[in-house]
């Protein structure tokens, strides 16, 4: 007789295939509370995301309606205002999803439109600003308006800071920044009066010089200027000469002064003879003979064995070639005289400083034989050609010299004057020249020095100009600049040998 299943016999349902087993008691119940478990978690996410918008992602909306620029939907604030980079009204940003939040207190801008290397000391200069339609108009007064299109003016983007290569920011305690005296002086913009300095030296002035001829053959029968070096004055006798063509040409006047049956000299002192004495007169004029000369040939009626040779000018003998007894040929200089009243100082000007030149700036001569003293004077000339040599160009300085203070020869300190102007200024003492690169010391405050690549440009009284990489209002060391060189240097040797594979391969074992 066939026997019927029990609950103690459980066995195979007739619907379930024969070899599968059901599953366990409660395996969907749990998995319903798995499901709800997920979608209360999605609903919790969910609520905090729109409570997050709600707030505006950090204050928005809870300030009030934003406004965004249409050019530039990145600047968002919680007011009507202007956008700082194009001047245009800011508009309700209603109905824009995912607009950016404007921070409590006005405009936000992206941290990518930062220009680069403003950090703390940069932000802490005055910023300058500028025309977009017309840069070339600067300013620091962010209120101003640009003079020919009245555009709102934007900030000037300063250059990335620039590090030296081989130098790495140092950090000092205050106790050695204390230790080693270090000074810290600010970049300010103040009036610079540059200046070139360079060294020259005296010499005669050629527009001074005087060459002293006979224009006659004959010798040298007497001679008053007999040393070089001599003083002579204008018209004094330097020579006489005895020569037969001026005889002759004595000869002749006297006879033509006969002839018309007058003295040659009126009572007025001026020559009253005919045409033969006027002819006669102007040929000793042509030979040189002075005035008072003739005058005196005239008056005696006899002719002068030897003709004197005066001097056309008052100065000093720089060359003498005549000497007594010699026979000179018609046109050979006997004499060279150099007139001292002015001279010149020539000044070595490096290739460098050759486009600050210019004629007609202030020129500052100092010797040391009048220490304290200076000459003034103004640069007349600028020679065309550089020596080859020391790939300098010479300036001309003239200078007043009435008491013989300056003589050819000496050598001294030559100061040239290039005019003031307004420019960013360091103390020049601040600035480390390698001849390869310029840079300075740029205090970032708890005891941080920054090494920074700038351009110099021209230097005076002990200040220089910064052209580039520097900002104003910011600090550089004065001193103990050595110091920072050296323990930069160090550290990024120390920094650099660490990091190469070597170093790094040696310390894993």
């Amino acid at each position: 007789m066939p026997t019927t299943p029990t609950d103690a016999t459980p066995g195979p349902t007739p619907l379930q295939p024969e070899g599968e087993e059901r599953p366990p008691p409660g395996t969907r119940t749990m998995a319903g509370v798995r499901w709800a478990l997920v979608a209360l978690m999605a609903v919790v996410a969910a609520g905090a995301w729109v409570h997050h918008l709600g707030d505006g992602g950090g204050g928005g909306a809870a300030t009030g309606a934003a406004f965004l620029c249409p050019m530039h939907p990145q600047i968002v604030a919680d007011q009507k205002g202007e956008c700082p980079i194009c001047g245009m009204d800011l508009v309700p940003a209603a109905g824009r999803a995912g607009a950016p939040a404007a921070p409590a207190g006005g405009t936000a801008q992206h941290a990518h439109e930062q220009a680069p290397g403003q950090g703390a000391a940069a932000d802490a200069a005055p910023a300058r600003y500028t025309c977009p339609m017309h840069p070339e108009f600067t300013t620091d007064d962010p209120t101003a308006r640009c003079p020919e299109c009245h555009m709102k003016l934007v900030p000037v983007a300063r250059p990335a800071a620039a590090t030296p290569p081989g130098l790495v920011p140092v950090e000092l305690s205050a106790d050695r920044v204390q230790l080693v005296g270090m000074r810290i002086a600010t970049a300010v913009r103040a009036q610079l009066e540059p200046t070139i300095r360079s060294v020259g030296y005296v010499t005669t002035a050629e527009t001074g010089l005087v060459s002293v001829s006979a224009r006659y053959g004959g010798w040298i029968e007497e001679l008053a200027a007999n040393q070089t070096g001599q003083l002579v004055e204008r018209d004094e006798v330097l020579a006489a000469i005895y020569s037969p063509d001026a005889l002759n040409a004595q000869q002749v006047y006297l006879n033509a002064v006969k002839w018309s049956g007058q003295k040659g000299i009126a009572a007025g002192g001026q020559p009253v003879a005919g045409d033969l004495e006027r002819d006669a007169r102007l040929r000793l004029e042509l030979l040189g003979v002075s005035r008072q000369d003739i005058e005196a040939l005239a008056a005696s009626g006899q002719p002068l064995r030897a003709l004197r040779l005066r001097s056309p000018v008052r100065g000093h003998l720089v060359r003498r070639s005549a000497t007594k007894g010699n026979f000179v040929a018609a046109g050979t200089e006997l004499f060279q005289i150099a007139d001292l009243s002015t001279v010149w100082v020539l000044v070595d000007v490096y290739e460098g400083d050759i486009p600050r030149l210019h004629v007609g700036q202030k020129a500052r001569f100092e010797l040391k034989a009048y220490r304290g003293r200076a000459f003034t004077g103004k640069v007349g000339f600028i020679y065309p050609a550089l020596a080859a040599g020391s790939r300098t160009l010479q300036a001309r300085v003239e200078l007043r010299n009435p008491s013989l203070e300056l003589r050819p020869g000496m050598f001294g300190d030559v100061t040239l004057e290039l005019g003031a102007s307004e420019a960013l200024v360091i103390p020049s003492e601040a600035l480390v020249d390698t001849g390869d690169h310029q840079y300075v010391f740029v205090d970032r405050g708890g005891g941080r020095f920054e090494p920074r690549l700038v351009k110099a440009g021209w230097s005076g009284d002990g200040r220089t100009a910064v052209l580039e990489g520097l900002a104003e209002g910011e600090r550089v060391v004065t001193t103990a600049n050595f110091l920072l060189d050296s323990e930069s240097r160090l550290r990024a040797a120390v920094e650099g040998f660490a990091a190469t594979p070597k170093a790094a391969g040696a310390a894993t074992p």
